[in-house]
This record gives structure tokens, C-alpha cells and sequence, in this order.
């Protein structure tokens, strides 16, 4: 991994494209590192097909271009796909034991999968072994970072500010851009404290490549998640590209700090 510092040759390579075709490369040369999420992607579209006969109230993604287009940035702030369903957490309130039990089970499955494969294919990108203490800190973090986003979701207020929203989007975006590395880190045994702080000095200095990649793999999962089988391929494609992109960003900045 190391590798000769060169007068700026370094932020040049950690461009976007590079940092894209970096990891689209390595598994192309490694396709091993996609079996993980495809297996992930097949129990994620269980669990769609399940939600959608399920008593338990849930969502459904509407397809963008039914009601006029909407272009969403289908990022989650850690490598996975996008269903096409979702259970909402409000709907499990005040339900029967058993029902509770089958709706957290529904809700937390996806997540289990897509920790897992990520911690795996992140793993195998970085030579290193698979632990589970690595597996329990990214789920963690996935928890964290899914419930934050599910109740900013959850805000009307926000959803309708408008133009007034840009300020908490920009400020949003940024926190996301500096937490990007993250899920990388954990995987390279650092603890979750030491993981947040390194990933804010690492995305230092490439924050405009992160956020690139960024929206790439945020509208590259709108598009393809609106397709026929959206749920498995952008579980089995894109995501592993995520993960991949995180371990070539990991590389290039531990090479500029």
C-alpha cells in the first residue's frame, strides 16, 4: 500500500473518476468481493417480498417518473442497496409481542446483511481477517446513522422548507462527506471514538472527491433502484463499489497525512 509521495501527483489520483475506476477495478480483477452483496441483495428482496404481504403497515418507493420526475439521492451513509420497501418505526408501536418481534426482525435483517457484506468485502479489499467485534462497531454505526436519517426524514417541517432547507442540506452533506470513511475504518480495527475522528482528518483535503462519490453512488441508486429488480442490483453492484471506494480513499489519504 505504500506508495511515493509526488508534488500533488497524490490529489490529483483521488479524483472522483479515480477513486471510482480504482475500486471498479479491483473487482473486476477480484470478483469475489461482489458474492457477499449479491447474497445480500437476494435476502434483501425477500424481505420486500415479505413486507409487502405483511399486516404491518409499510412503505413502498414510488416510482420516480408516476407523478412527475423526482430525483432523489439514494445514499444511506454506508455501503448497501435500496429496497423498495420500508418498515416504519411508528407502525411497530403498541403492537402484540409476536408482531413486534416479526416487524424489528423484518426491519433489522437488511441491516444485519448488508453490516455484514460490507464488513467482508471491505476485509478482503484490505487483506485483513474478519472479526466480529469488527462486525457488532459497524452495525453500530449503521444503526446510528439509519435512525438519524429516519427521523430527520420523519420531519415535516424539514421536508418543506424549500429553498430555506438548503442551509441544513449543505450542513448535512458535510457531516456525511466527513463520516464517509468511517465503516473503513472500523473495519481496520479502530474503535468507533478513534474511527470518527480519523475519518474527519482523513476526508480532509478530499472533501469534493468524497462528496463525488457521494453523488454518483446516490444517483446511480436512484436510477437503478427505479428499474425492474432495482433492489438486487443496486445491492449487488453498487454497493460493493461503495465499499471498495471507501478502501481506495483510506489508501490515498493515509499516503497525503
Amino acid at each position: 500500500m505504500a506508495r511515493s509521495r509526488n508534488d500533488g501527483a497524490d490529489r490529483r489520483e483521488s479524483s472522483v473518476a479515480h477513486v471510482l475506476s480504482a475500486a471498479v477495478g479491483r473487482l473486476r480483477r477480484n470478483p469475489s468481493l461482489l458474492v457477499p452483496f449479491a447474497v445480500a441483495g437476494f435476502v434483501l428482496a425477500v424481505v420486500d417480498a415479505l413486507r409487502r404481504r405483511d399486516p404491518i403497515p409499510t412503505f413502498e418507493r414510488e416510482i420516480p417518473w408516476e407523478n412527475g420526475l423526482s430525483i432523489d439521492l439514494e445514499y444511506a451513509g454506508y455501503p448497501t442497496g435500496v429496497a423498495q420497501t420500508m418498515t416504519p418505526l411508528e407502525s411497530l408501536v403498541g403492537l402484540h409481542p409476536e408482531y413486534l418481534a416479526w416487524g424489528l426482525t423484518l426491519y433489522l435483517l437488511p441491516l444485519v446483511v448488508v453490516v455484514f457484506a460490507g464488513v467482508v468485502t471491505m476485509a478482503r479489499a484490505m487483506d485483513r481477517d474478519v472479526r466480529l467485534a469488527t462486525v457488532g462497531s459497524v452495525f453500530g454505526f449503521v444503526i446510528v446513522f439509519d435512525l438519524v436519517q429516519r427521523g430527520l426524514g420523519s420531519i415535516d417541517a424539514l421536508q418543506e422548507m424549500g429553498l430555506w432547507g438548503l442551509p441544513l442540506l449543505v450542513l448535512y452533506l458535510a457531516v456525511t462527506v466527513r463520516l464517509f470513511a468511517v465503516p473503513g475504518l472500523l473495519v481496520a480495527g479502530r474503535s468507533p471514538k478513534r474511527a470518527l475522528g480519523e475519518s474527519v482528518r482523513r476526508t480532509r483535503g478530499h472533501g469534493w472527491t468524497v462528496f463525488g462519490v457521494i453523488l454518483v453512488v446516490g444517483l446511480a441508486g436512484w436510477a437503478l433502484a427505479s428499474l425492474s429488480g432495482g433492489t438486487v442490483t443496486t445491492t449487488a453492484l453498487l454497493a460493493p463499489v461503495h465499499a471498495v471506494a471507501i478502501v481506495v480513499l483510506l489508501e490515498h489519504s493515509s499516503v497525503d497525512n
